[in-house]
């Protein structure tokens, strides 16, 4: 008989036998061990990867350091009043770049928008305004939805930006506020004065839209509209699309004197 064959019938065996033994055990974990790997500057450097990744790396550094625009000024999130330079360019931005997207989707126009004070993580310095710029200020993934209020709601959104006493970004709206009675003294949207019998389309992001900042008026809306447009990109967008960014402080949000 041939060796090999013959060295084949066994083998086959000897797993057949392996196999049907352990049919029937049952297997289990009797213990789990881990190590720390501490990764720090002391980890040396794998040059091989190093020397693979470095012309992307190269290609994503020059892309997101390119000059877009520039800006005339410093656009911080330091409170003015109830405003600021920079959550007056974010909310103006958000608007003007997601109304065109939304009036080609559903035939409608924004009435305003109100983004969060805190979602704003770092300034525009003056000088050179780049892509990277917009992901320093806006690190997360949030996109542009709006959001179809009644007066009930919108009355809960004016109510909360008094009481927060906080310069939460807002566009197209215009609000005084009796400082004593912490009322609304006269309250403006689209350069017309509220109308309690109408609805309005506001402009915010997903994770406001979600309860974010306890913002509850977004929550439960009458009609809730996608951009799939994040507002990073509109930033990004925006910044192609002018040669020096600039805004003014307009008391949109003030006291009333």
């Amino acid at each position: 008989m041939n060796t090999k064959y013959f060295t084949g019938i066994i083998v086959g065996v000897l797993l057949a036998t392996l196999l049907f033994s352990c049919k029937d055990r049952s297997v289990s974990v009797s213990k789990v061990s881990a190590k720390q790997q501490k990764i720090d500057e002391a980890l040396p450097d794998d040059k091989a990867i190093d020397s693979f990744i470095l012309p992307y790396r190269k290609h994503l550094n020059e892309t997101l350091d390119s000059t877009l625009c520039i800006a005339a000024e410093n656009f911080t999130s330091s409170r003015i009043g109830l405003e600021s330079s920079l959550g007056n360019l974010m909310a103006d931005i958000a608007l003007k770049q997601a109304q065109s997207v939304f009036e080609k989707r559903y035939n409608k126009r924004i009435d305003f928008a109100m983004l969060n004070e805190g979602g704003m993580r770092a300034d525009i310095l003056k000088g050179g305004v780049t892509s990277r710029t917009a992901y320093e200020v806006m690190p997360f993934e949030n996109e542009l939805v709006a959001v179809e209020l009644s007066k009930e709601k919108i009355q809960m959104l004016v109510q909360y930006l008094i009481d927060q006493k906080r310069a939460h970004p807002v566009s197209n709206m215009k609000l005084s506020i009796d400082k004593s009675l912490n009322t609304v003294k006269d309250l403006m949207i689209n350069e017309q004065p509220f109308q309690k019998d109408k609805t309005y389309l506001v402009l915010t992001t997903d994770y406001l839209q979600k309860n974010g900042d306890n913002m509850i008026f977004f929550k439960d809306p009458l009609a809730l509209y996608g951009t799939d447009y994040k507002l990073r990109n509109a930033m990004i967008d925006y910044f192609k699309s002018v040669d020096t960014l600039k805004i003014t402080l307009d008391k949109r949000i003030h006291y009333a004197e």
